[in-house]
């Protein structure tokens, strides 16, 4: 018997756990602020980014892929 996957549980998951880390890396010294403008990728250093500001990239971009597999 062939065993079925349920990727949106999956990225359901994956989407979770990188905000859990997101909200636990963040600190009252670096307080989480959302850009009203869009960047390009190629527009981010990211060997100059912070790691709470890298975080807080890859759970956006997460959620972009999440809402986009809908």
């Amino acid at each position: 018997m062939a065993r079925t996957v349920n990727y949106q549980n999956r990225a359901d998951k994956i989407k979770k756990l990188i905000d859990d880390l997101v909200k636990e890396m963040a600190t009252p010294s670096a307080p989480v602020t959302e850009k009203k403008e869009k960047l390009k990728l190629s527009q981010i250093d990211f060997e100059n980014e912070d790691l709470v500001t890298l975080m807080q990239i890859q759970a956006r971009i997460s959620r972009i892929i999440l809402e986009r597999s809908k």
